[in-house]
């Protein structure tokens, strides 16, 4: 994805921070659920960016990664929108996908890998090919010492125009120390949509 076509998204999102659903089916999956339906609806005005997840994967045709997907929310966000031609591969140590039914599990695109370390780069180069995944979502563990290992591990497998996105940049709790990631991130285009997307805790979006 090239910048131009990144930051269009990033303001159209930002002016309408809310999931335009393709399948009503898979928002009923989480509409009676009093807790998680305020954040991927974003009842809150705090959670714009799983709609950010949903725009920018409606604009990508390739491999899309999600690193850490307890409850599913972000697995809902990306496969409403995910392209015919497209894989989603969704990883995380913990099988916690509460809110992803049936029809998301037996899509041949989709790749639910719950025991999965982000970190274990030999399992990593025996799945990805190198310069194959177009967009990746680091949102594991949040200290800044987890997401630097996590992008050295993964920098090979992403192609040069990868958008990454990288959720509680913020330093707003303790032990949280992502913020000094982004702000030591040699990038080209460096995004803190932290206002409008996550407001309590930060998010960020990256392209070389």
């Amino acid at each position: 994805m090239n910048n131009t076509t990144l930051e269009q998204i990033i303001s159209d999102t930002q002016s309408s921070p809310y999931i335009k659903w393709n399948d009503e089916s898979l928002a009923d999956l989480i509409r009676n659920d009093n807790v998680y339906n305020v954040f991927i609806f974003n009842k809150d005005g705090n959670h714009g960016y799983f709609s950010l997840l949903h725009n920018l994967t409606s604009n990508i045709e390739g491999t899309i990664v999600e690193l850490g997907n307890r409850e599913g929310l972000g697995i809902l966000s990306i496969y409403d929108a995910l392209q015919p031609n497209s894989e989603f591969y969704t990883l995380d140590i913990v099988d916690d996908v509460r809110f992803v039914n049936d029809k998301i599990k037996n899509d041949p695109r989709v790749h639910i890998l719950n025991d999965f370390d982000a970190l274990d780069s030999d399992r990593v180069s025996k799945t990805f090919e190198k310069k194959s995944i177009s967009m990746i979502f680091l949102d594991t563990i949040h200290t800044y010492e987890q997401v630097l290992s996590e992008l050295i591990v993964w920098k090979q497998y992403m192609k040069d125009d990868c958008v990454m996105l990288v959720d509680d940049i913020r330093p707003s709790m303790p032990g949280r120390t992502k913020w000094r990631f982004h702000t030591e991130l040699d990038y080209t285009y460096k995004y803190d949509v932290t206002e409008w997307a996550h407001n309590d805790t930060g998010f960020g979006v990256y392209l070389k």
